[in-house]
């Protein structure tokens, strides 16, 4: 069994004037809802074998801040930057056997449509998640009954969660 929590970066300001997009960075916003991801991922001791995120500032910003205290494991990649969910489905297909739980950061629309050519299955609860656009900071917590990366493919995954920073502030505080 393999897991992939499959995190959109969290808010920017999309119209920053004289930025290129690559070098934005979250905003205060951003900041928040990545400090409360990371008390989640704290709380709930997920043992994250490798952290995938984009080059861009925000993505890696975000990765480091919810994951600051396993920041050796990011690693990240030009290639997820402005990708298609071809990239993102290589990346993972890619990815060692022992590598059990992986994390990986980015951005839209590649994490939506990811998601979308993964799942085959999900809790019913969260059908409306596949509709919907997919939130600055949102965690998808797809499992995949495989015993090799290589084996992942369209439909093979199960939605088991969706998470928002939204949530996480009204509901788990």
């Amino acid at each position: 069994m393999k897991k992939l929590f499959l995190i959109r970066h969290c808010e920017t300001n999309q119209f920053e004037e004289n930025t290129e997009d690559h070098k934005k960075k979250l905003n205060d916003n951003g900041l928040e809802d990545a400090n409360i991801l990371n008390q989640w991922f704290d709380k709930n001791k997920f043992d994250i074998n490798t952290i995938y995120a984009s080059s861009a500032i925000r993505t890696a910003e975000t990765a480091k801040l919810i994951f600051n205290k396993h920041i050796n494991k990011i690693k990240t990649q030009d290639s997820l930057y402005l990708c298609s969910k071809t990239e993102v489905v290589s990346l993972l297909q890619g990815l060692d056997k022992k590598v059990i739980d992986v994390a990986l950061v980015g951005h839209e629309p590649s994490t939506s449509e990811s998601l979308k050519y993964l799942i085959g299955n999900f809790r019913p609860d969260l059908e409306k998640v596949l509709g919907s656009p997919y939130p600055a900071g949102g965690i998808a917590i797809i499992y995949f009954n495989i015993k090799e990366w290589t084996e992942l493919d369209e439909s093979t995954g199960i939605l088991d969660a969706f998470i928002t920073p939204f949530y996480l502030k009204n509901n788990e505080r």
